[in-house]
This record gives structure tokens, sequence and C-alpha cells, in this order.
């Protein structure tokens, strides 16, 4: 595979493991251009997306993994468009100004994502650039994708909260120096008393829930009628505490239906009379201060309704302030109370960089005096080696207002390094003000230890299975991606890795019975890593990218951590398509060796029932039955030297021709060389011990200077065979036929698929054969 995916994280294997043929085509064949940018993203540590082509093809990095989320990995290769439906309209707009050589930069820009199957208000910096193909032409666009989600929400917190602290300062100023509760409720009575000319001024703890509210008790001017008593709240609750500016500034409804008609009319007089009610905190209890008098005239003057809502104004301005100072010193307390008491080196920065806080756990670790980290003092920590780039580090992110995120030793209080992670992100106020870092320590030493044990082993293990003649992968549970692929394995199969989970398993060539492809739950991997099975000599049928078939005897199983879980599962193939091949030619030697001894018996059977028919001596009758017996080995022993597959004419002509007689300078052979089957070679091998035997005792070798010629010929595919006896007694037909000559004429005839005859010549025997050639012959 092409070097430029090499050391790209996940996503460079992802890409190397996907196959392109229905997008880009096969990465070796990518242009140079797309390898390059492809190679330079993998290995940033910002997150990048490049969109290729037209249909902007989506490749990018481990960076950027993390913002696409839940659509990881499946957007890997995806169309821009189909990838992000939800924001189709703006990047077709990014792909038209990208493909036109144009950029685009957009600063906390708003998006609604659906990466986790819901809708999510995000914040993004993007910068989109084009990239060039090997042609000099914009072939796609490249964006620097920076999520600032966190940072805006944050932003926008503390610019609420900005304001919310500037309006109680303006209010606590507007009060000037009155600073209790009571102090600000006696002022707001002799005003209301004085300009009002109130006769009654009551106050009321109150205590609220869900739906009802309850006076507990009331202290008011000599007169005042108590108001102790609960109430619901969409009666009283939700009318008596709006306050409205007008001639009435309290309006109350008249509910004496639904208390009572002597509470009733009681709360109906307070409810005439009211001028004002005005709401505050006092010892975590809603209180209300009510400013009743009688024969109020309807008409206030606008001094009269200016005064009121100042009181009232700097009444909520102090209460609103001194609860709020008492929250921001309890939420500052808490802090640093949670803060000192976290297992994380916390840390917190002005806009200059300088170090304004440290938390306990800080220098617990470091032994560091306290404070001694402020400032710049917290570097003196970090180990020699490390603190250059460290400091140069933070000073560059700290000018760029940027996350800021390093790995370095940090020397304990016991003077030993550990390595550790810093990171922070950065500080805004509600006008985008760079306020600083609140950043983290955080110890990785052992997880680092970890990892790069693990990496040795990783490493280890791969090259020991590399080395191994078994085919063998490693997947992870559950997901079924493979990590590990050893070289038997794709030699085995003719390809590499090809697949990203269990479920894109049936991509690899396994084959049913029928010759279908295998779904990808029948493969032993599935099995193991999906459904934590154990899978013990499974045979699956695979077929190579050379069309050639192979059979695979697999083993697999899921690997149990020291938890008892299983972290991996594991599959090991071994080919044994010989091993099947050999099972079926035994099969078939052991079919056809039943068979052949079958015939044997029967054709044993028919020579002794026709040779012992005869009416010669029982020694004659042994004997020729003895010398066909010969014959019929002499044929077999040739057939099992030639391994049953096809006998040369020439050689079984010779062999069972000798076999009758010893002297062979009466024997006269002329053919080319021709290869008969087993069973056709049986026949004419019992043929010509019947001819020899016949000649030997009757005919032309009976008596000295005799001779026998056996001449054949391949005319038009078809055996031509003549046996010609010269030299003998003169030959005189017989009155009837024996065995040997019926065997000749009708069984040789029967196999060759031709005829055979048998002519009495005067001046010696002559046999003809005319069959058809057989195909291999």
């Amino acid at each position: 595979m092409p070097v430029f995916l090499d050391d790209g994280g996940e996503c460079g294997a992802l890409i190397k493991a996907r196959d392109w043929s229905d997008t880009l085509g096969p990465v070796e064949k990518w242009p140079q251009s797309l390898k390059a940018a492809t190679g330079l993203l993998l290995r940033s540590p910002v997150p990048i997306v490049m969109l290729w082509g037209d249909d902007g093809i989506m490749l990018y990095n481990d960076a950027y993994s993390v913002i696409a989320g839940g659509r990881h990995p499946d957007l890997l290769g995806s169309k821009v468009r189909e990838g992000w439906p939800e924001v189709a309209d703006f990047n077709d707009h990014v792909m038209k100004v990208g493909l036109a050589g144009g950029t685009l930069s957009f600063r906390d820009q708003e998006l609604v994502l659906h990466r986790h199957g819901r809708p999510e208000n995000v914040s993004m910096n993007l910068d989109y650039s084009p990239v060039l193909g090997d042609d000099g032409r914009p072939a796609g666009v490249l964006a620097i994708v920076i999520e600032t989600t966190a940072r805006v929400a944050a932003e926008r917190a503390l610019q609420a909260r900005a304001e919310r602290l500037d309006l109680f300062d303006r209010l606590s100023r507007a009060i000037n120096d009155l600073a209790a509760p009571d102090e600000i409720m006696a002022v707001t009575a002799r005003l209301l008393g004085q300009y009002l000319k109130a006769s009654i001024v009551a106050y009321a703890d109150m205590e609220v829930d869900q739906d009802s509210f309850t006076i507990r008790g009331n202290w008011s001017a000599e007169g005042a009628q108590s108001i102790v008593g609960s109430y619901s709240l969409d009666t009283f609750g939700a009318t008596a505490a709006r306050r409205l500016r007008g001639n009435t500034p309290l309006v109350i409804r008249d509910v004496r239906g639904e208390l009572g008609e002597e509470e009733g009319a009681q709360f109906l007089s307070i409810g005439i009379e009211a001028t004002v009610c005005m709401p505050y905190v006092r010892a975590g209890k809603l209180a209300a201060l009510m400013a009743v008098h009688q024969n109020v005239p309807r008409d206030w003057t606008e001094d009269e309704q200016a005064l009121v809502a100042e009181a009232t104004e700097r009444s909520w301005a102090h209460i609103v302030r001194v609860r709020s100072e008492a929250i921001l010193r309890e939420s500052e307390d808490r802090f640093r109370n949670i803060a000192d008491q976290t297992p994380v080196m916390l840390w917190v920065t002005d806009e200059t960089g300088y170090c304004t806080y440290l938390n306990k756990t800080w220098y617990d670790f470091t032994g560091q005096d306290e404070h001694e980290g402020e400032g710049f003092g917290w570097l003196n920590a970090v180990h020699a080696d490390d603190r250059p780039q460290t400091e140069r580090a933070f000073v560059q992110a700290n000018e760029a207002n940027a996350p800021y995120e390093i790995d370095f030793r940090l020397r304990r209080a016991d003077g030993s390094y550990r390595w550790c992670i810093d990171a922070a992100a950065p500080r805004f106020d509600g006008s985008g003000k760079f306020l600083g870092y609140v950043g983290s320590v955080i110890d990785v030493d052992e997880r680092r230890e970890n990892i790069e044990r693990v990496r040795r082993s990783e490493e280890q293990l791969r090259a020991v299975i590399d080395q191994m003649p078994v085919g063998v992968a490693i997947a992870r549970v559950p997901s079924g991606e493979i990590f590990l692929y050893n070289q038997a394995l794709e030699d085995m199969l003719g390809h590499p890795s090809l697949s990203e989970s269990a479920e894109t398993y049936h991509r690899y060539g396994g084959i049913d019975d029928q010759g279908h492809s295998l779904p990808a739950e029948r493969y032993p991997l599935y099995r193991a890593a999906k459904l934590g099975e154990t899978v013990t000599d499974d045979e699956i049928c695979y077929r190579r990218p050379d069309g050639r078939e192979i059979t695979l005897l697999a083993q697999a199983a899921p690997i149990l951590d020291d938890d008892g879980r299983a972290g991996i599962a594991i599959v090991a193939l071994q080919d044994i398509s010989e091993r099947k091949a050999a099972e079926a030619h035994q099969h078939l030697l052991i079919s056809e060796l039943s068979h052949r001894a079958k015939n044997l018996l029967a054709i044993i059977q028919s020579i002794a029932q026709q040779t012992f028919r005869g009416e010669d001596s029982i020694a004659a009758l042994l004997s020729r039955f003895e010398g066909r017996l010969g014959a019929l080995s002499a044929a077999h022993g040739i057939l099992t030297q030639e391994k049953w597959e096809s006998v040369p004419l020439r050689r079984l002509v010779c062999d069972t021709f000798t076999a009758v007689r010893a002297d062979d300078e009466c024997f006269i052979l002329d053919g080319p060389d021709l290869l008969l089957p087993p069973k056709v070679a049986v026949s004419l091998a019992m043929a010509v011990h019947e001819l020899a035997t016949n000649a030997t005792k009757y005919g032309s070798l009976s008596q000295p200077g005799g001779s026998v010629t056996i001449t054949w010929s391949n005319e038009n595919e078809r055996l031509r065979l003549d046996w010609k006896e010269r030299g003998g007694p003169p030959v005189i037909q017989p009155n009837k036929r024996g065995f040997g000559t019926r065997m000749i004429e009708r069984g040789l005839a029967a196999e060759l698929g031709g005829t055979a005859r048998i002519h009495y010549e005067p001046d010696g025997v002559r046999c003809e054969v005319d069959a058809p050639l057989p195909a291999h012959g």
C-alpha cells in the first residue's frame, strides 16, 4: 500500500482498508496532489477535512473524527452533502467558492448538527481554501475546523454574569449607605408613610412551594390587620406579586369565595386598601412589604408614583447586591474548596499568561511552596529538557488566544519526574476580550508506560504472527475491526484486509455450497467477535481474486482480559485444499478399486464357467484356466504399473504374447504408439492370450518356422488391428466356436464399440479388429 497513509492514525488505517472503487478509485492510482494533501492532513494535530472532487468526497484526520462524533467512521469517504445533510446548503456554497479558487473564513459560525442522533447547536471556526490538482486547477477544498462551542458558551455566561454584576453595583450605589434589609424596610416604610399618608405598614415572612405560599406572621404599624394564612399562587401569588405602574400599583383579586366568608372579607379589605407590595429575601425566605392605608385616593400624583417606584427599586437593588455578594463569596469559597480537593492539578492565568492561581494538588505534587508556582514559577517544576518547548508552546498559544496542550515531565516532591499532560481552554469576556486560561495538569506516566508497553507487545505479537505459516487475523470486540492481518493470510486469500467492521466480512470471498457469497455472520471471526462463540474445525470455501477456490480450516475464539471480558477475538486459518483434494482422490480410488474388484471377480467367474465346460481332462482344463488367469493378471500388472490410467498397446500385446511363448523371434509387431483405457486393455489382453494359445497348440506356432504378425494403425480416429498367422498346418474351419473365439468376436467387439472377426484362411488364422479409437488413445 502507498506509504503516504503510514502513521496516519485510525483514519489513515480506515482509508487504507476502504474499497474506493466506487468513488476515488484504487488508492495506488490516486493523483499525486490527492496523495500529498491526504498525507499532510492525516499527520496534522489540528482537525482537518478535505472535500475532494465535485461531490466533495470527505477525507479527514483523527482530530476531525472527534468533531464528527457518532457519524464517524461512516462519514469517511461519503459525499459532503450526504454526510452532513442538515447543512447541505452551507457546504454547497463552500464547494462552489473553493472549486472556483476562492477562500472562506468563519468565526464562531453557528450551525445545527446531528452528530449523536439529535440536533445540536454548535459553534465553529472554519477556514476553507482550495486544493490544487495535478493540472494546477482546484480539485478539492481543504477545511480547518476548530469547534468553539464550549468557549462561546463560556463567553456568553461570563458576559451575562458581568452584566448582572454591573447592574448590582449600579443599584447598590443608588441606595447609598443603606446596608441592611431591615434598614431598607424601615426607610421605605417612612417614605411611604410620609408621602402616601399610609396609616398601616405591614411586613410578613412567607414560604413558597410549587403551587401555594404561606404567610407565617406579620410585623406592622398600629392598627394593621393580620394576614396570616395560606394562599394559592394562582390567586393571590399570581397577582399580588405583580407590581404595576399606573394609578394603582397593585391589583388583588376578590377571593372571598375561595377563602370563606370571614377570612375572605378580611383579605378583601386588604386587597382594596393595598397600594404596593415589595418582595425581598430575608434569612433565605421570601418576604413582602405591604403599605396599606384606608381611603387612598385613586389619583396619585406623578411625584408619588415616582417615589414609590424609587423606593421599590432601591429595596430590590440592595437585596440583590447583598444576596449576589454572598453568592459570589460562597461560589469562590466553593470553587477553591473543590479545586483543592480534586486529584487533578488546576491552574488559572490572566490575559498576559501570568499564573494567578494553582490549587493545593499542584503544590502537594510538586513540593513547591504555596504561591511559588504563580507567575511563571510553575516552569521551575518542569524537567529542564522539556522546559524550553513547554514555555514556547504556552507563550505561542497565549499570544494566539488558542487552546493549549503539551506533554512534559513534571518533578514530584520526592525529586522524581512523571509524564503529565497540561491542557487549557482560553477564557473570554462578554465583549470577546481574552481573559486568560483555566487549565489542568494530569499525571499520565503510568498510562504512557502502559501505552508503550502495549505498543511493544503489539509489535512483538505482529512480528511473531507474521512469521507463522498459518493465516491469522485479530479483531477488536465488539466492532470486529481487524487490526492485525498477517502475511500468511494475505498470501492465502490473495488480498489484504478488506473490512472496517464485522458487518463487512462478506467482502473476503467466502462462498457456500452453491457458490453464493457467504454472509458476514457466517464467518468464524464474526461469531467470535460479535457473538462470543468459540469456533473449532470449521471448514469454509473461499474464492480468491484469481478465481481459484480453496478450502480453509478455521479456529476462532474471543480472548478474555484479566477482568473476564473479551477485548479481542482471533481467527486462525489453515489451507487444507490439497488435503481435501487428496481425500476426494482417495475416495475415488477406493470406489474404483471396489468396482474393479467386482469386475475382476465377474471376469474370473465367467472364465471359470466357460473353461470348465469343456470335455478335456481336468489337467488340460486346469492348465487352460491358469493360462487365462495369467493373461488377466499380466494385464492388471501393467495397469497397476501405469496407475490405472492408460496402457501402451505395444507393451500390452508384447507382454501378453511372451507370457504364452517365450520365443519372440516368431513374433512380429508393427504399429504406432497408442494408449488404451483400462477396461479395453483387459479385454484386448484376454483376446491376444487366446489367439497366442491357439496358435501355439494348433496354429502357426505349433510347427518350426511358423510366425505371427500383429499390425495396427490409427486411421481417421479408428483403431485397425490385424493378427495373421503363417507357416503352420493347413487351417480347417471348425464345426463349432469355442469360448476363446466367442470372447474375441463378442466380448472384445462390445468393449471396443466396434467389430472383431476371426477368419480361418488356408495359410493361417486371421483376426481383424475395427473400432473407434478412444479419445485419449
